[in-house]
């Protein structure tokens, strides 16, 4: 009997130990290899930040991740992005990649191109307005502006604004066409609030123009001109008289002593009505007043040292005096 049970127990103690060796090795096969997983550091939004903010150290912070989930322009370092303005929108806990950011000297848009004491300003220009497409960001031009004057003066046409830069045509705040004319529809101005104010009223009240200057201008001043300015420099024009205001009678030259040569001069003059003589009171009944006699006009003609009078009735008949 002691040898039988001193056998079965020789038979488990080899069936107990293959037992606990497949436990151990079923149960460490289950079990996943460690991985050794790189790490890099990255900079991160500590908060969401808004478009166009210029970034500051208290809105971000460094953080560990996985190198394989990096992108490749993501920010190793504040150093980087500090000072930069943000394009778009940057969530909390996100990543700052390089192109969500404007470079160093990157413009941020036209806003970033005003002078801080300067406002920009779009007036609408054309061929003719624009000089023919060739003025361009940064060139520096005079606005000239033409608007309706009084009878008296007719149209009028002075200059706004002097030596303006230019920050934008259209939509391009650079010249993208080597010089070469192109024509758009608008050009953008820097100019202070107290000039946006007199451009905005100029454009109102009638046509702005556009006149570029060159690069080396010379000092040249103009105090603007009126229409009828203008046409005086055209012979035989003469500006036109208010309604109601007659023409005057020409003088008479003057004639010289014994000179035959020259045509007779001419004066016309009015004689006074004969002033009525009392008689004393009158008995006769009132008459009727009837429309009022035309005077004669007495026409004096100086013929070297002759001088006659003429008196012309309404019906063109001429009686010499």
């Amino acid at each position: 009997m002691k040898g039988g049970k001193l056998m079965i127990l020789l038979a488990l103690i080899p069936g107990l130990l293959a037992a606990v060796m497949t436990y151990v090795y079923v149960n460490n096969a289950a079990k996943p290899e460690p991985v050794s997983v790189k790490t890099v550091s990255v900079v991160a939004a500590r908060a969401t930040i808004p478009p166009r903010t210029k970034v500051t150290p208290d809105m971000i912070y460094v953080k560990e991740v996985p190198e394989a989930a990096v992108h490749a322009r993501t920010a190793r370092q504040a150093e980087d992005v500090v000072g930069l303005f943000t394009k778009y929108e940057i969530l909390e806990g996100e990543a700052i990649i390089m192109d969500r950011l404007f470079g160093e000297n990157e413009p941020v848009g036209l806003a970033s191109s005003v002078p801080r004491d300067k406002r920009a300003v779009t007036v609408p220009v054309n061929e003719v307005v624009g000089v023919a497409g060739f003025v361009k960001p940064g060139d520096r031009v005079d606005v000239v502006a033409t608007v309706g004057g009084t009878e008296q003066t007719g149209d009028i046409a002075f200059t706004v604004l002097e030596d303006v830069e230019v920050l934008a045509v259209a939509q391009d705040t650079e010249d993208k066409n080597e010089g070469k004319a192109k024509v758009s529809t608008s050009v953008t101005l820097a100019v202070t609030p107290a000039q946006a104010e007199r451009l905005a009223l100029a454009e109102d009240m009638g046509n702005l123009r556009l006149a570029l200057r060159p690069l080396f201008p010379s000092v040249a001043k103009s105090s603007g001109i009126v229409a009828h300015d203008l046409l005086r420099e055209v012979k035989g024009w003469s500006p036109p008289r208010p309604a109601g205001e007659s023409t005057p009678r020409s003088a008479a030259p003057m004639v010289s002593p014994g000179d035959t040569t020259q045509e007779p001069a001419v004066t016309i003059t009015r004689q006074a009505p004969p002033t009525p003589v009392a008689h004393g009171p009158s008995t006769l009944p009132p008459q009727p007043v009837g429309p009022p006699i035309p005077e004669p006009e007495v026409v004096e003609v100086i013929k070297g040292t002759q001088r006659t009078y003429v008196t012309v009735a309404d019906d063109g008949e001429a009686t010499k005096q």
